[in-house]
Order: C-alpha cells, then sequence, then structure tokens
C-alpha cells in the first residue's frame, strides 16, 4: 500500500451524522413553503409569480455557479477546491429538481412575459413562445449533461480509476457552454421582462453573481462541517484565505460588470436604454440600489481586505450570508421594477425563497451524503495532506 493509501485509510472523510437532521430540517421548511406557495398562486397569483421568480433565479443561479466553480477548480487544478468539491457537486445535482421547479413559471408564463400575448416586432424572432421553450429544454439538457459527466467520473475517482485528465477536458468545453447558455437563460427569464430593453453584459453579471454565490454557500458549509471531528483537525485557516480571496475577486468582478453597464448606459443617454435605469434609481428604488452598493460591494470589499478576516472561518461566515442575503436583493430589484402595477414588498417575496430554498437543501444535503466529504484519491491529495501536516 502507498503512502497516500495509507494517509487515506487513516482519515474518516464521511459527512457528519448532524448531516441527516439538516436535510430533514430543510424538508420540512421545503414542504411547508411549498404549501405556502400553493396557497399564493391562488391569493395573488401575479404577485406570487414576481416572488417565484426571483426564488427560483437565486437558487437555480447557486446550482449553476457551483456547477461553475467545478469546472474551474479542475481547469485551475487549485488546492482551494479540494474542500469544497463535494459541496460544488451536491450543489451541481440539484438541477434536476430545479428543472422540475420551472413548470410554474413555464405554465403560467403570460403573466409574467407580456410579449408572449402582444408580440414585439423587432425581437419577434428571438422572443417568441415555442423558441423560448425549447431553449429551456436545451439549458437543461446542456447543464445536466455537463453535472452528469463531471459527478459520475468524480464517483468512478473515488473507486480508484484513472479517469483524472478527462476532467479538464470536460471542463473547458463545459465553461463555454455553461457561460454561454446562463447569459441566455439569464435573457430569456429576466431581461426579458421588458422587452424593448437590452444589455450586452447583462449574462454575465448573471454569471459572476452565481459563482459569488456558491463561493459564499461554500463558506458557510465548510464553515459548518469543521465543527465536527475530523473536519476542525483537517480543514486549516489557509483554505478559508484562498476561499476568501476567490470571494474578493468575484465581488470585485460583480461591481465591475454592473458598474460597466451602467456607465456605457448612462452615458448614452438613449431613451430607450436609460429610462431601464431611471426607474429603478427614483423614490424607493434609489435606497435598494443604494443597499446593493453598500452591501454588494463596498462592505465586503473593505472587509475581504483584511487577511485575518479571510482566515476565520467562523467570522468569514457572517459576511458570506449578507453577501448570499443581497444576492436575493440584487434579484428582486432587477426583477419586480420591469412590471407597471408594482407591488413593492408582500409576503410571497418571502415565502417563495424559503419554500424553494428548503427543498433545494433537502436535495442537497441527500446528495452531500451520498459520498466522502473529501476526494480521498484525488491525485492532489499528498499535496493536500502534506500541507495539513505543515500548517
Amino acid at each position: 500500500m502507498s503512502r497516500q493509501d495509507l494517509q487515506v485509510e487513516q482519515l474518516n472523510f464521511t459527512v457528519p451524522a448532524a448531516a441527516a437532521g439538516w436535510q430533514r430540517n430543510a424538508l420540512i421548511v421545503g414542504v411547508l413553503g411549498a404549501i405556502g406557495c400553493v396557497i399564493g398562486g391562488f391569493l395573488q397569483l401575479d404577485t406570487f409569480l414576481r416572488g417565484y421568480l426571483i426564488a427560483y433565479m437565486f437558487w437555480t443561479g447557486l446550482s449553476l455557479g457551483c456547477l461553475a466553480l467545478l469546472m474551474v477548480q479542475y481547469l485551475s487544478a487549485g488546492l482551494w477546491g479540494l474542500v469544497i468539491r463535494r459541496f460544488l457537486e451536491a450543489g451541481a445535482r440539484v438541477l434536476p429538481l430545479m428543472g422540475v421547479l420551472f413548470f410554474p413559471i413555464l405554465f403560467l408564463r403570460t403573466h409574467l412575459y407580456g410579449w408572449m400575448l402582444e408580440p414585439v416586432k423587432e425581437n419577434h424572432w428571438y422572443l417568441n413562445t415555442p423558441n423560448w421553450i425549447a431553449r429551456y429544454v436545451l439549458y437543461f439538457a446542456i447543464w445536466f449533461l455537463l453535472t452528469f459527466g463531471l459527478t459520475s467520473w468524480s464517483k468512478r475517482l473515488d473507486q480508484r480509476y484513472e479517469v483524472y485528465p478527462r476532467f479538464q477536458a470536460l471542463a473547458g468545453v463545459g465553461c463555454v457552454l455553461l457561460s454561454l447558455t446562463v447569459s441566455f437563460a439569464a435573457v430569456d427569464w429576466v431581461m426579458s421582462l421588458d422587452p424593448h430593453w437590452g444589455s450586452t453584459i447583462y449574462g454575465l453579471i448573471f454569471v459572476v453573481g452565481q459563482c459569488l454565490s456558491a463561493l459564499c454557500f461554500s463558506i458557510i458549509m465548510l464553515t459548518v462541517v469543521t465543527r465536527h471531528d475530523p473536519y476542525a483537525e483537517i480543514v486549516k485557516p489557509m483554505q478559508f484565505h484562498d476561499i476568501g480571496k476567490l470571494t474578493l475577486a468575484f465581488v470585485m468582478l460583480f461591481a465591475y460588470f454592473s458598474f460597466s453597464q451602467w456607465l456605457i448606459i448612462w452615458s448614452g443617454n438613449l431613451p430607450d436604454e436609460i429610462s431601464w435605469y431611471l426607474q429603478r434609481i427614483r423614490g424607493y428604488w434609489g435606497y435598494i440600489i443604494l443597499a446593493i452598493v453598500l452591501f454588494h460591494f463596498a462592505l465586503p470589499f473593505a472587509m475581504l481586505l483584511s487577511r485575518e478576516l479571510k482566515r476565520a472561518g467562523r467570522r468569514l461566515i457572517g459576511l458570506a450570508i449578507l453577501l448570499m442575503f443581497m444576492r436575493l436583493v440584487d434579484l428582486y430589484w432587477y426583477v419586480i421594477p420591469n412590471f407597471k402595477h408594482v407591488v413593492i414588498f408582500s409576503i410571497w417575496y418571502v415565502i417563495a425563497p424559503i419554500g424553494l430554498g428548503g427543498l433545494w437543501l433537502a436535495y442537497f444535503f441527500y446528495n452531500l451524503r451520498q459520498r466522502p466529504l473529501l476526494p480521498a484519491y484525488d491525485p492532489q491529495m499528498p499535496l493536500f495532506l502534506h500541507q495539513r501536516h505543515e500548517h
């Protein structure tokens, strides 16, 4: 038996037993939330669907962000990804559930997308119902194939098959496909709420936001599992430090893309384009965008400059929770102002994210419990274990 095999055999990589309780509690919340969603559909259908769309984009985006980071980790071969790989895989494998949860939007689409009832001539070649549905099928087919390929090969790697080089080949193609499909999905499901407005950088904002959500969720999960043996000894501050630096990079990238979109449109001062921003900075919406600037960029940017904060999971988790909440607020700011009869706040804007979140987390924990929490036979594990002993 090799030295790596001896080290692996001496370590227990099983998921903490408490995960079964986490799954059960999440499922209870999800079922109660789903009942609330059904009630909302009967009482205030239009308002509920807007909240449901926000929730759907957030939780589907989290799965897509997990898939994106998983492929980035395989391409970069970074050790930062070893400790969160199972979280990313489990999150990506929730995509089949999200494909099913799209059905309320699919079947009640005319309550959200006015252009389906009154076609827009200049965009009709793209914004028409048959093509919109066909693209939904195509998006999820590609996402399913990428997820299945990466996770099934990862399972074979746990069984000590030598398939590692295939990961990078699939991840390279997958990053391109994922970027394109996520960008077009953001256009189809959110930007088309206002069929007269468009932005070429819009999809990239969603791609970066999804990766940021996945990083924050990974920080939360990593902090939680390090409260259980043996991960308190296995996961060291340097792993949090690496993930914290990535989070800082995505915070800045998100701010850069968002500011670039605003600057180009504001400088152009075209009535068809600038009106989209005008209705999002006036009155109540001005406070929302100020909160996004402060708590989605300025505060996280300042805090993540601290080396001590990035190395302390119990301090970093608070910032991760704040960023995930602000991702939800950002989606709210993108979606709600598109509608003429705006309901600024509704209980369904809260119930829908909680309900979908409970179902998402229940399926996530189910996936997480199927595999060891660390990829023991990954070729990078000897280096990871060496760093563990050094630190």
